[in-house]
């Protein structure tokens, strides 16, 4: 793991109680002590966005709502908020107009029959997913997962943030080797953990490779998101802006991903075998 030599200046009150545990075993020195104490509080405070934003009325499978269409007996949405917190997920912010977020709250409420704190953010015009996301900065501290609110999933949540930790880049990706056709998800190329390359529904991909969309982000991402009234995009102004930089990264994930927009993706997920979560 690429560790990075840093200066501080802390009370002599704190240093004393930190010195305090250290035991030249278990913890061997005072960066192993700061480092385990700061997992400790990312760990305790992981927060996830759930992005919705844009017109409901293309977020539709019939006359329901992606996110509440009933898989296995639950709405969606309900068995993504219980991934969620099964990772310890358990402060999710969910973003959409006022249908959408309204719905989401007459079913969810405060999150607290599902263990976890949800609140809501409205979005009043759709200028692009990237701007959805910037709708949530005054309330993003620490790294947090972000993930669209129409996908079905059951991969290590915790396996793609300690995988992120480790990255230099404000973005990691959850990765999949594609199944089948690849041609309507975004593709990506990768050297190593580095993204080198991504295509949104390629009519030509050039890999095997999909983003599921699902990824941990820093709070440095917001330098790249414009102010304003401007249109801004992931997949089409943020991402290529990351890999020209050399900073985006994904992560290889195993397990069931299935992107809901019909009743053929409902059919996939009734025939696939789901794995437990995050065991």
């Amino acid at each position: 793991m690429h560790k990075t030599r840093i200066s501080m200046t802390i009370s002599a009150d704190v240093l004393k109680k930190l010195d305090s545990i250290v035991d030249g075993e278990a913890i061997r020195s005072r960066s192993e002590a700061i480092e385990g104490i700061l997992n400790q509080y990312l760990e305790a405070n992981k927060v996830a966005v759930i992005l919705g934003g844009g017109d409901p009325d293309k977020l539709m499978i019939g006359d329901r709502l992606r996110p509440l269409v009933k898989i296995r007996g639950r709405c969606l949405i309900e068995h993504n908020i219980e991934t969620l917190r099964k990772s310890g997920f358990k402060k999710i912010f969910i973003i959409g107009w006022n249908e959408l977020i309204g719905e989401c709250f007459k079913l969810l409420g405060n999150g607290s029959r599902y263990a976890v704190d949800i609140k809501y953010i409205e979005e009043q015009k759709s200028l692009g997913n990237a701007k959805t996301l910037q709708l949530a900065e005054q309330y993003m501290k620490s790294p947090f997962l972000v993930l669209p609110v129409d996908n079905f999933f059951d991969f290590d949540l915790n396996y793609l943030a300690k995988v992120h930790m480790s990255n230099p880049g404000p973005v990691t990706l959850a990765v999949q080797a594609g199944r089948g056709s690849v041609s309507n998800q975004g593709v990506v190329e990768m050297a190593g953990g580095q993204i080198i390359g991504y295509e949104e529904k390629p009519s030509r991909p050039k890999t095997y490779l999909t983003s599921t969309f699902i990824g941990m982000y820093d709070t440095s991402v917001f330098e790249y998101i414009p102010k304003g009234n401007v249109n801004w995009v992931l997949q089409t102004n943020l991402f290529p802006r990351l890999i020209s930089e050399g900073k985006l990264h994904g992560c290889m994930v195993p397990g069931t991903y299935v992107n809901i927009h019909s009743s053929d993706d409902l059919r996939k997920i009734s025939n696939t075998k789901v794995l437990p979560s995050n065991k």
